[in-house]
């Protein structure tokens, strides 16, 4: 019992500092129970929504924990959630010996994922909307493999089966069209993440393949690699997609006499059927590459051609062109020109085109469009796919993966088929 000269004891009398200490020990559940002993102030409270986005968050784990009896208004809702976490997880920062902190809301969500197996969860009849494929789809382009079975046996037939699938959707040329604007696109301008996903899938697998130290050379993979300002090397309010420096990208191609068999003849029962690539006697071709680039203005593009609606200069990231030179095992350099800008739906799209030869004789000219995986300048890079510039009807089309190295680099480059 107090008396009159005693001071009342008032939670919020701690310092702010204490309590949210406190709180980052407890469970979202123990913390909502919390925020309803407290009175807010609603004309003070801050434009981020804390309370619904926990509430959300909260409720989406439920929803993924939740192995049966899950309806698809539900499943959708979870996935646009767990979605917004990865994109509203902090820059990375880096501490005094350049170690970058890791996200906990990143750390939050992989733990998620990986615990309810949500991603591998087959899609009912009742989930096959567009909607929810995409944003499903998004996740495991995110994820990049790294939650695959932990049974060797199982890993090895559910990496098989996927292979297959996504070899059949990336080497389908009725996928690349005026309507999907050449590339891993929607008709509405928006990114198709199933796309993504397979293109992923396909390099990632073929990765796997590869002898000795050459399947240590891959991107880095995980959803702790989409935080934004990951990638090695700085950015800068000019260079804000962090594209001056040196680069690794991997291409993937099937031969073209393959290619038009599994599209247009009757091997393996017929056009576009997976049995084509469960002959053991099928090959994919990989090539490792190395990239330079460096920013230029528009003006100074001599032979890539931008789109005429990239002129948002006035924009917070306005579009950046580049040139560089790309180089293989052989030694062969290729000239590179393209551009960085923000789409649509808010995604970083990159587009460059490869020319080989004297500038005033460019017969071969390859085209590359692809999305980067998570926050601007992330460690995991861009993926999408290449194809010619002309886009002839039946032209090679195939799978590309593109991310920044540090400066002092050295891996070596190959070429394995």
């Amino acid at each position: 019992m107090t008396t009159a000269s005693e001071p009342v004891v008032n939670l919020l009398s701690f310092p702010p500092e204490i309590i949210h200490h406190i709180l980052v020990f407890c469970q979202p559940t123990d913390v909502a129970t919390f925020a309803k002993t407290l009175v807010v102030d609603e004309a003070s409270a801050e434009p981020f929504n804390w309370k619904d986005v926990l509430q959300r968050r909260t409720e989406a784990e439920l929803i993924a924990r939740r192995a049966q009896n899950v309806e698809s208004h539900e499943r959708r809702r979870a996935l646009e959630t767990f979605v917004t976490a990865a994109l509203q997880a902090l820059p990375a920062i880096k501490n005094s010996e350049e170690k970058e902190q890791p996200s906990s809301n990143l750390q939050w969500l992989d733990r998620v994922l990986r615990e309810t197996h949500m991603l591998s969860q087959p899609i009912l009849q009742t989930d096959s909307d567009s909607e929810t494929i995409q944003l499903r789809s998004r996740l495991r382009a995110y994820v990049s493999l790294t939650h695959d079975p932990s049974d060797e046996e199982e890993s090895t037939k559910v990496v098989a089966a996927r292979r297959i699938e996504s070899r059949c959707f990336v080497y389908d040329i009725r996928n690349y069209k005026p309507i999907t604007h050449w590339g891993p696109f929607l008709a509405n301008g928006f990114v198709n993440w199933q796309h993504i996903e397979h293109l992923g899938n396909v390099v990632l697998t073929n990765l796997r393949e590869l002898p000795g130290s050459w399947a240590t050379t891959v991107p880095s993979l995980g959803l702790e690699n989409t935080q934004a300002f990951s990638a090695p090397g700085p950015c800068s309010d000019i260079d804000w997609a962090g594209v001056e420096g040196t680069w690794r990208r991997y291409v993937c191609f099937m031969d073209y006499r393959d290619l038009f068999a599994f599209n247009y003849s009757n091997v393996a029962h017929g056009p576009r059927n997976a049995e084509f690539f469960r002959d053991s006697r099928f090959r994919e071709a990989t090539r490792l590459i190395e990239i330079k680039l460096y920013l230029v203005s528009r003006s100074q593009l001599r032979f890539y051609t931008p789109s005429p609606d990239l002129e948002d200069l006035k924009t917070r990231y306005p579009t950046l062109f580049f040139c560089g030179v790309s180089r293989g095992v052989s030694g062969n350099e290729a000239k590179v020109e393209g551009n960085v800008c923000i789409g649509i739906d808010g995604t970083i799209r990159w587009t460059f085109v490869s020319a080989y030869g004297a500038v005033h004789d460019l017969s071969t000219l390859w085209c590359s469009k692809g999305v980067q995986l998570g926050g601007i300048a992330s460690a995991a890079g861009i993926v999408g796919s290449w194809g010619t510039s002309v886009h002839d009807q039946g032209d090679p089309v195939g799978p590309f993966w593109l991310w920044k190295v540090p400066p002092a680099h050295s891996g070596a480059l190959m070429d394995f088929t």
